[in-house]
């Protein structure tokens, strides 16, 4: 006889997820034509302002993304005067990113924003709720990306 589980069921969090999913990718279309960019864009604006001078790898590991979306988005941004890619004076075959005015302006905090939406949530969540959310967050990436986790 199987034994109930007294959480939800897997198919229960997959729908949460996509749910999620969906949203994000609804709140990024929506940024991209209210404010221009789009959600990703906007997190590596943000990352770039907090650390201006950053090299394109750097970015990538902070936003756990592959070096080659990371240069794809950068190359979005310079082309539309947000960022600018400049040769690094000590190592001529790496790069560092800076913010224009105008990215810098978009990387300061604006309402419509999928972040506007997560910050909106982690203040109506209890600090133990978040713990638990991230954890979890981090456990299913962690089975998604190491070969053999997830079975």
């Amino acid at each position: 006889m199987k034994r109930q589980q007294a959480g939800p069921t897997v198919l229960e969090v997959m729908q949460a997820l996509w749910g999620l999913a969906h949203a994000m990718e609804a709140g990024s279309k929506r940024m991209h034509r209210d404010l221009g960019i789009t959600g990703p864009q906007r997190l590596l604006l943000r990352v770039i302002g907090e650390s201006p001078g950053c090299a394109p790898g750097a970015a990538a590991r902070r936003l756990s993304l592959d070096p080659g979306t990371v240069s794809r988005l950068a190359a979005r941004l310079e082309q539309r005067r947000l960022l600018r890619r400049d040769v690094d004076r000590a190592d001529r075959r790496r790069q560092r990113l800076t913010l224009t005015r105008r990215g810098e302006a978009l990387a300061s905090d604006h309402r419509g924003t999928v972040e506007g939406a997560a910050r909106e949530a982690l203040a109506r969540a209890t600090p133990d709720e978040v713990r638990l959310a991230r954890r979890f967050i981090h456990r299913l990436t962690e089975s998604l990306i190491v070969p053999g986790r997830g079975k």
